[in-house]
């Protein structure tokens, strides 16, 4: 499992990486990026939880937070609020 983890959050430091990259040619999207990294460092931390039902309900909420944004998004697009 450790090796996994360790995938994981070489992973996500690469995306990271990737995000401040776009910044620098396209500052932008800084605020996108923003939230990228943080929702990368949000599920990289959660797969170093040893508390399963800690782990359980944070992977819900996330999951949740992630289905609810692309339902805002979908609704802005249907309202013709963003292109």
């Amino acid at each position: 499992m450790s090796k996994i983890r360790l995938l994981i959050t070489a992973a996500a430091a690469f995306y990271a990486v990737i995000f401040l990259a776009q910044v620098a040619l396209n500052a932008s999207v800084a605020g996108q990026a923003l939230a990228g990294v943080v929702l990368l460092a949000v599920a990289t931390a959660l797969t170093w939880m040893r508390d399963e039902l800690t782990l359980k309900r944070y992977e819900m909420g996330l999951l949740w937070v992630m289905v609810l944004g692309f339902l805002v998004y979908a609704v802005t697009c249907a309202l013709g609020v963003l292109p």
